[in-house]
């Protein structure tokens, strides 16, 4: 079987529909809200058939049953995947997915529901719901019997074109003039929260289903991210999942669509596409059957998806824990291919964050071989025992091993690095530093911190503390402070030193400090003064300066350089090499995956 098969839509009528699919290329009658338009479905709650050809009149279950030629996979189980379009002429309720685990446990049914959303359409400036703040299934419940669990509920901006996975246990809802096309697993299992007091047909409130929804929430809220892959000039990877993947094609030539072990399905976004000898514009639903190439052609916009391959690759697992936000990133050399962040709530207990690491990891775990996994956490800390000490960014953490609860969860090898030393790594490989020898990090940020490598090794000199620029001192004045000598470079020219000069300057922000000609001398003396001490007392071939503060580089830096070629030796001046970093907030990660 080497022939495209399309599949003819099922529409939905829903309390929040419209008409707003007629524009993509959907045949619904003027009376009808209609919601959802289903492409592709096994689902006993709306099964969708073969249009035209050979198959005429079939069910997709029944091809899934008969037919397993045509997919190239085990069809013993279910089909594991349901698509379709939404037209939200009103706001969605706000609800909650089980994952596969939790679908079996509440409604023994086989699939939970990743999904991913496909922003078709949306009014300008529109924005999603999309997350939660809640710290715990305790402030949940209590914001339940308060009445106020919309206010905890996070909105993300979308535009046309952009695309969001939607992971199980997200807390999540499409909002008023938002059309997409959403691809997910094969159920029908949603859980409401919110409902915004909506009647249905019948003035009665549509049922909430609070108590399944509170077993299955993520919390806190992991936000997902992973960063498009653009695969060549027309083709750009979106997601790759243990459930799917989805690539976006722009169509403007003729293109060959390889085969792949299992079916793949193209859906037409807009315009007009050519596959092989037939035509078809917005809305099309077209399944390719195993094993098979086609071509296309036209001018158009599509996107191609399928059942991801189980094939594990190998990838290292990199850690940045911070005192208000913990990043868990699956990196692939210098790449970050995926990466979940959440709130950390120092006054929880490590114990709570270190379950919360388990659980994000785990997580990555299903998709991929993990070899190693590095935590970039704030000093002082224990590398060689993998024990924070006493960070002041994670107060009651003392002596705190990270590294043994997660070794033994994982059977993996755990390293523990402090945060500017995993910086310093990441840059030095793979960054701003990658061609040189010897290279010294300086982050500013809210703090100041540093990290020295030499050929590729992180220098941590006999108690750890090599490269620790932020606390050496500047000018012998200035307040006491609780940890920093007086006068340190981190006391005058971090961010947090920044932000309070700008207040004592009554300006809004420290880029408008920095834009006042005096502040922003002062500043410079103070940064190019730490500079120039490194410069003399290491001598390295670079000087990679990352961090919060560098945002505002384009204000300061050619003032930066030359002030530092006043504080050292005439003859280092023409070898002075001081540049930003290059990897920007994944330096961390990156460094941490690598020690």
């Amino acid at each position: 079987m080497n022939e495209p098969i399309v599949f003819k839509p099922l529409t939905k009528e829903r309390i929040w529909g419209g008409q707003q699919l007629k524009q993509h290329g959907f045949v619904i009658s003027d009376d009808q809200k209609t919601g959802e338009a289903w492409t592709l479905s096994s689902h006993e709650n709306g099964v969708t058939l073969v249009q035209c050809g050979q198959f005429s009149g079939f069910s997709l279950k029944e091809l899934w049953s008969n037919h397993p030629e045509i997919f190239g996979m085990d069809t013993s189980s279910e089909f594991p995947l349901l698509m379709k379009w939404i037209d939200a002429s009103s706001h969605l309720s706000v609800q909650v997915h089980p994952n596969d685990t939790d679908a079996q446990r509440l409604e023994q049914q086989p699939f939970g529901k990743n999904e991913c959303w496909y922003i078709v359409d949306c009014p300008k400036d529109a924005s999603i719901i999309y997350g939660h703040t809640f710290q715990s299934q305790a402030e949940f419940d209590q914001a339940l019997e308060e009445g106020i669990l919309q206010h905890y509920l996070q909105y993300v901006p979308v535009s046309k074109g952009d695309f969001l996975y939607v992971p199980a246990g997200t807390v999540h809802a499409l909002t008023k003039g938002c059309v997409v096309l959403e691809i997910q697993q094969n159920s029908d299992t949603t859980y409401r929260l919110y409902d915004y007091d909506r009647l249905d047909s019948a003035g009665v409130p549509r049922p909430l289903h609070l108590e399944q929804a509170r077993q299955v929430i993520q919390f806190p809220h992991f936000h997902y991210h992973e960063p498009p892959v653009q695969l060549s000039p027309f083709q750009k990877s979106l997601t790759h999942t243990p459930y799917f993947f989805v690539e976006e094609w722009t169509v403007r030539d003729r293109h060959t669509i390889p085969a792949r072990s299992f079916f793949q399905v193209i859906t037409v976004i807009e315009g007009t596409i050519r596959l092989n000898h037939d035509q078809f514009t917005a809305g099309a639903t077209i399944l390719l059957p195993a094993q098979t190439e086609q071509k296309i052609s036209g001018n158009g916009l599509v996107l191609l998806t399928g059942p991801s391959s189980h094939t594990k690759r190998p990838l290292q697992i990199g850690v940045d824990l911070g005192g208000t936000q913990t990043r868990v990133a699956a990196i692939d050399q210098e790449t970050v291919v995926k990466q979940l962040s959440f709130p950390t709530h120092p006054s929880a207990g490590p114990a709570n964050t270190i379950n919360q690491l388990k659980y994000a990891i785990q997580l990555f775990k299903q998709e991929f071989d993990i070899t190693r996994i590095g935590i970039a956490a704030p000093g002082p800390l224990d590398a060689k025992t993998g024990c924070l000490l006493s960070p002041p960014n994670l107060p009651g953490w003392t002596r705190v091993n990270l590294t043994a609860p997660l070794h033994s969860a994982f059977d993996v090898p755990v390293s523990l690095e402090n945060d500017a030393n995993a910086a310093a790594f990441g840059e030095a490989l793979f960054g701003a530093g990658k061609n040189f020898s010897s290279v010294y990090y300086v982050t500013v940020s809210t703090g100041i911190g540093g990290g020295y490598v030499y050929e590729k090794q992180l220098i941590r000199g006999a108690n750890g503390c090599a490269g620790e620029i932020g606390n050496t001192i500047i000018e012998f004045s200035g307040s006491p402070h609780p940890v920093l000598n007086t006068g340190s470079l981190e006391g005058l020219a971090s961010g947090t030193a920044l932000q309070l000069r700008a207040r004592e300057k009554q300006t809004s922000s420290i880029v408008t400090l920095l834009e006042d000609q005096e502040e922003r001398t002062r500043f410079i003396a103070y940064l190019a003064t730490g500079l120039a001490n490194i410069i003399h007392t290491v001598d390295p071939d670079v000087i990679v300066i990352g961090g919060g503060v560098t945002g505002s580089a384009d204000l300061y830096w050619e003032q930066l350089l030359a002030a530092v070629k006043e504080r050292v030796y005439p003859s280092l001046r023409p070898n002075i090499n001081i540049r930003l970093a290059t990897l920007q907030g994944h330096a961390g990660v990156i460094g941490a995956a690598h020690l």
